[in-house]
């Protein structure tokens, strides 16, 4: 009788109905980088396209980590060693001043429209400027950027990596 109750109860805990699913890839983690004192010795983490997918890229920099900065080396692209690796980009290469508005959320103008730009494109100035941000230790709670060009002011973005 007893090995009947413990059988009983191993069928109902067993058959709850819920069926085991295998690990579901979603990529990398995004990647932040703890400043070692307002951003400077530290990584700077650009987001460059791999597989289809916007995921981060360490480069080491010799002086501060500003925003300004690390979307300047965004907008010129990977470097040899990161195409070997296999990481583009969908950005064109543009020049012009950056500028960084402080506030929640920190506002990012560039100097180029931003309407031409796809959806990667903007996801991968938005992760660079979070990243960039983190590091100073200024980004917003929310996590939000806005992002604003000669014509156009988008909606609060935030970093989709």
């Amino acid at each position: 009788m007893r090995k009947l109750l413990v059988l009983a109860v191993v069928l109902l805990v067993s058959g709850c109905g819920i069926k085991p699913t295998p690990v579901v890839p979603a990529g990398p983690a995004p990647t932040l980088r703890s400043p070692a004192g307002n951003g400077r010795g530290t990584d700077v983490i650009l987001y460059f396209v791999v597989d289809g997918r916007v995921a981060p890229v360490a480069r080491p920099a010799d002086g501060p980590v500003t925003v300004e900065a690390a979307l300047t080396m965004l907008l010129d692209g990977p470097s040899l060693g990161e195409k070997a690796d296999g990481y583009t980009t969908v950005l064109s290469r543009r020049t012009g001043p950056i500028a960084v508005s402080p506030g929640q959320p920190a506002t990012i103008s560039f100097p180029f429209p931003l309407r031409p730009i796809t959806g990667a494109g903007i996801n991968q100035l938005v992760c660079t400027a979070f990243a960039a941000l983190a590091a100073q230790g200024g980004y917003a709670v929310d996590g939000t950027v806005a992002l604003s060009g000669p014509d156009v002011q988008l909606p609060y973005q935030t970093c989709q990596a």
